[in-house]
């Protein structure tokens, strides 16, 4: 199996948090990935990162870097509003594609991407890095069983109290400015739930949202987002908010034949009178990331040494911006395309 060559682009939290300790502590992905260069635009990060990658090259511009380096693929860890450009970029260049969600911050840029990557033989991965988790992988299995019959409502629950804030050698902030990340905890955290419904139950015929600001009037996006999705046979509701006054998790799964219920400690199935416990980390613990952000690296290897340039998790992005797209759309926020 061939040693790939890769690069960094961005070095803020969930690079240094989560991407770079799966490549480095999985004894896989130490043997088949090397991170031999890392971009920032921010160059007093330049230190911080060859502590954590000694030997490696630093950079503060895409371009400097591609004519630098000899590498295989980039690893895309910047903000949603970023990322268009650096996936041109390497598209025009062959170099396969890992990119952290949402894929953009709107429709109109999804598309320029899309066609980008039209026609290429470049292994593009977005980081939906929920379907590697324990929970979310036994959920789906539980579901795919047959075990709770036909499913016929369902409901995700995600509680915070702010927003999470971005490196403070950059923009603490981004997360709150629409212009960057294309829509407030619908876009950060609703597009994780958004590629999760289409693994559990694909897309539905159609969409209800409600956006309110309920807490933090100095964010310049929603801080609360109710979303309903109508599958004609059931009903799936996600409920997001960074007003909560505690961190939580939650989920309740209804079917014909049995339900789940997650409380963010364990995960029950329920069949008539009989319920059994399946243990389960706590998903809400981004220490648990590690390991999922390792399986989702893994996949995107086999992809690329198996030469694999199916389109099938692209078009799991784009269908996550077409949602998100007419959730915005729905309530009339504007500043979305």
């Amino acid at each position: 199996m061939t040693k790939l060559k890769g690069a960094l682009i961005g070095s803020g939290n969930i690079a240094t948090r989560g991407h770079l300790p799966a490549y480095k502590e999985d004894p896989l992905l130490r043997d088949s990935i090397e991170i031999v260069a890392v971009m920032d635009v921010v160059d007093s990060a330049r230190e911080a990162v060859q502590q954590l990658l000694p030997g490696s090259r630093f950079y503060t511009d895409i371009d400097e870097l591609l004519d630098a380096e000899k590498i295989d693929f980039v690893d895309i860890c910047t903000p949603p509003h970023t990322h268009a450009h650096y996936i041109r970029t390497c598209a025009e260049r062959g170099i396969h594609i890992i990119c952290e969600k949402p894929l953009t911050e709107s429709n109109e840029t999804a598309k320029e991407i899309a066609a980008a990557l039209e026609g290429t033989k470049i292994v593009f991965v977005p980081c939906h890095q929920y379907k590697y988790s324990p929970l979310w992988k036994s959920i789906h299995e539980l579901i795919e069983s047959g075990e709770l019959g036909r499913v016929t409502l369902a409901q995700f629950n995600v509680f915070r109290l702010q927003a999470d804030t971005g490196t403070k050698s950059w923009n603490p902030a981004w997360r709150t400015d629409r212009k960057k990340s294309g829509g407030g905890i619908l876009v950060d955290t609703g597009a994780h739930y958004f590629y999760l419904i289409q693994y559990f139950f694909g897309l539905p015929a159609n969409l209800t949202s409600m956006l309110r600001t309920l807490k933090h009037a100095d964010y310049g996006v929603e801080d609360t987002a109710v979303v309903i999705l109508d599958y004609e046979d059931k009903l799936v509701q996600i409920n997001l908010t960074w007003a909560a006054n505690q961190r939580a998790n939650s989920v309740v799964i209804a079917g014909t034949e049995g339900g789940i219920t997650y409380d963010g400690t364990k995960l029950l199935l329920t069949k008539g009178d009989a319920t059994r416990e399946i243990p389960m980390p706590n998903v809400s613990d981004k220490n648990q990331y590690v390991g999922w952000y390792a399986a989702l690296f893994k996949e995107f290897y086999r992809r690329v040494d198996e030469k694999n340039y199916s389109r099938d998790l692209f078009d799991e992005a784009m269908n996550v911006m077409d949602l998100l797209h007419k959730s915005y759309h729905m309530t009339g926020i504007e500043g979305r395309n």
